[in-house]
């Protein structure tokens, strides 16, 4: 008897097996590359934005002649003097929102500079204004999203 040419139903189901395994393995690690681009990409844009603000506030208060912070303690008040008058700039913090705006106190729109912030401390010297952001982390309470320290310039 001559074996004709094929494969046994046997052969095909542990290959159609091992297929489904690798294949599934395939996805698997797909999808978990995916994810973790997606984590990185997250963490490169907040931590780009992190930096964006602490930029914009550190220019501020180098600029300003005077320093003030609001009676609740989570707003700052700049006086800028510049060629032409003296203006006001607030980097107000809204609680609600949890989010820091920079405000030209001029009608025109707030500029949104962080976002998920939990808290915001301004401490005044003779010299500066030093800042420190918090972000509500899930599970262990507040934790540092940024700070820093600039010096004014009516000093």
């Amino acid at each position: 008897m001559k074996r004709s040419k094929g494969m046994t139903l046997m052969e095909l189901l542990i290959a159609m097996g091992l297929s489904a395994i690798i294949m599934s393995s395939a996805f698997v690690i797909v999808r978990f590359s995916a994810s973790t681009y997606d984590a990185t990409v997250q963490a490169i844009h907040e931590n780009n934005n992190t930096s964006d603000a602490v930029d914009i506030i550190n220019r501020y208060i180098r600029a300003s002649t005077n320093c003030a912070v609001s009676d609740s303690g989570k707003d700052l008040y700049i006086s800028l003097n510049d060629e032409n008058a003296a203006h006001t700039v607030l980097l107000a913090f809204d609680n609600d929102g949890k989010k820091l705006f920079l405000d030209f106190c001029d009608g025109s729109p707030k500029t949104l500079l962080s976002e998920n912030i939990s808290d915001i401390e301004w401490t005044l010297s003779a010299n500066g204004v030093k800042y420190t952001v918090y972000r509500d982390e899930t599970g262990i309470g507040n934790a540092k999203l940024f700070s820093g320290y600039a010096n004014k310039r009516g000093r």
